[in-house]
């Protein structure tokens, strides 16, 4: 049975980001852009594009989802997040196999300082990362500082090509981080074993 990508979810970004994968297993085959006529998909406001390219790769998008929070019995939603690959990927370990682009944006729908998002930061990185290795404190501590205040409707923006993991806030590039390793990590906290949203949202 072929699970297909949801076309709206809210509450467990999980669910949307694991349709993008199917039951069975296929190499790195490129995907077929999809039409660019076609308009944005809008979620909560935010424009997501059909296709994007980076590198001359065209990138299809491939899930979608809205972040939310529990405060005090509250259900907030925090950013809509979206995922973009070249290829019809269906394991971590066929998007770590594959150099072509991949990239994953967070469009929030609330402004935040610094030290709000370094601490969201801080705890959805702890709380769901279930890959660690012999430099991921020092990797953490460099990703988390790249990102400053955020604005309402500013987007943070995660691109990983080839070994290098780039960083953008709200269009400035703000670093890169090195090695397979901290893209495995940064996946874990996505598709691991205690993925985001789904075992403690009010952490974040």
């Amino acid at each position: 049975m072929d699970r297909r990508i949801s076309s709206l979810f809210v509450a467990t970004l999980l669910a949307t980001f694991q349709s993008v994968f199917s039951l069975e297993t296929v190499d790195c085959v490129e995907a077929q852009p999809k039409p660019q006529s076609k308009p944005a998909f809008v979620l909560e406001g935010v424009e997501l594009a059909h296709n994007i390219e980076i590198d001359e790769f065209t990138l299809s998008r491939n899930g979608e989802g809205i972040r939310m929070i529990n405060f005090l019995g509250f259900e907030y939603k925090v950013y809509v997040a979206s995922f973009w690959t070249v290829d019809e990927l269906k394991s971590i370990e066929d998007i770590l196999a594959c150099d072509k682009p991949k990239r994953m944006d967070f469009t929030f729908l609330k402004s935040f300082g610094k030290s709000k998002v370094s601490k969201a930061w801080s705890l959805q990185l702890d709380d769901s990362v279930s890959y660690k290795y012999d430099s991921w404190a020092e990797d953490r501590a460099a990703f988390i500082e790249f990102f400053g205040d955020i604005a309402q409707g500013g987007t943070q923006t995660v691109i990983m090509i080839g070994d290098e993991t780039i960083v953008i806030d709200q269009g400035v590039e703000k670093g890169k981080i090195i090695g397979k390793d901290f893209q495995k990590a940064f996946l874990s906290m996505w598709f691991g074993e205690k993925p985001v949203t789904s075992q403690n949202p009010k952490n974040c």
